[in-house]
């Protein structure tokens, strides 16, 4: 993947802004394409804590922009815990997971060293734990500043955000899109992918990341010729997703993958007025949402909930 200057132009401008005058206690930077916001924080971080000359707003955003700089002492990232032994991310944290942030911050330094939070994302703090960070960001200190991550923007404590500056992140544009993943998957994709996720590099990074290019154009056959699903392609499906490392990862992606699949479906099914055909793939979309939060509600096998999707196709 390649980074392009004008990523998020106006954004950057923004925070240049910020940062040309008194840096806040707290920033919160809120989109849906948290792989790209989150690089940004962490540049942003490196380049607090290492009190670099940045003369123009152009040198500001080659740095932001470019792959994330090296780590330092003086930067705490709070970010998702995988558990080792579920293969599977934590679902939360908690106020243990975010109680060394106290002490990280009171460090003393001779030299007035700043030192950076960065939270990633905030969207998976319990309340407790946000609650925790609250008390922090409440007694401001000129050194010490948070930089949060936030997909979700309905999901950060109101009375954080009105303690923080807060930028958010609109949708690339389709020639940033397809720069900024050129060479991961061939244009005619991207193109496919930019319509159905609607721009989303979050989404768009997790399909690449799965190769769900691969089952793209025989998951749509089997969606309008029900001849084609045979009795064993729910285990060739079940083969395919057990070869990914983190399996429980890949599930609820692949689910939401099928998802925006069908819906883009619908739409054209929608203009040619076959109605009768588009009441079948809605069911299908209806099922598919229903085995996905049941999977990721109750953790339940997943080749039963795949088992169960082709049975449907099979014979709805």
């Amino acid at each position: 993947m390649q980074n392009n200057r004008n990523l998020y132009s106006s954004e950057v401008r923004a925070l240049y802004k910020i940062f040309k005058s008194q840096l806040p206690n707290s920033i919160i930077l809120t989109g849906q394409d948290t792989d790209i916001i989150s690089n940004i924080a962490k540049n942003l971080a490196s380049l607090v804590v290492s009190k670099k000359s940045i003369n123009n707003f152009h040198n500001f955003e080659d740095y932001l922009l470019n792959p994330v700089h090296e780590d330092s002492n003086f930067i705490l990232k709070i970010e998702p815990i995988f558990l080792e032994d579920k293969q599977r991310f934590k679902k939360k944290l908690y106020r243990e997971d975010v109680k060394y942030v106290n002490n990280f911050f009171s460090t003393k330094d001779e030299n007035y060293q700043k030192r950076v939070c960065i939270i990633n994302l905030i969207d998976d703090l319990s309340l407790d734990a946000a609650n925790s960070v609250l008390k922090i960001i409440e007694e401001p200190n000129r050194n010490n500043h948070f930089i949060i991550v936030n997909q979700n923007k309905s999901k950060c404590l109101k009375t954080i955000v009105s303690r923080s500056n807060r930028i958010f992140f609109g949708k690339l544009n389709y020639d940033n899109f397809v720069n900024y993943y050129k060479g991961s998957e061939n244009e005619e994709y991207l193109n496919y992918l930019y319509q159905i996720t609607n721009g989303s590099s979050y989404l768009t990074k997790q399909f690449i990341e799965y190769n769900f290019y691969e089952i793209n154009d025989h998951f749509k056959t089997l969606l309008t010729n029900k001849k084609k699903v045979k009795a064993n392609t729910a285990n060739h499906y079940i083969d395919y997703l057990h070869n990914f490392k983190n399996v429980d990862q890949a599930v609820p992606v692949f689910f939401n993958y099928l998802q925006l699949l069908i819906n883009d479906e619908i739409k054209k099914l929608c203009n040619r007025n076959e109605n009768n055909l588009v009441i079948k793939l809605l069911n299908i979309y209806t099922l598919i949402d229903s085995l996905n939060k049941k999977n990721i509600t109750f953790n339940l096998d997943f080749e039963n909930l795949i088992i169960s999707l082709f049975h449907r196709l099979k014979y709805d």
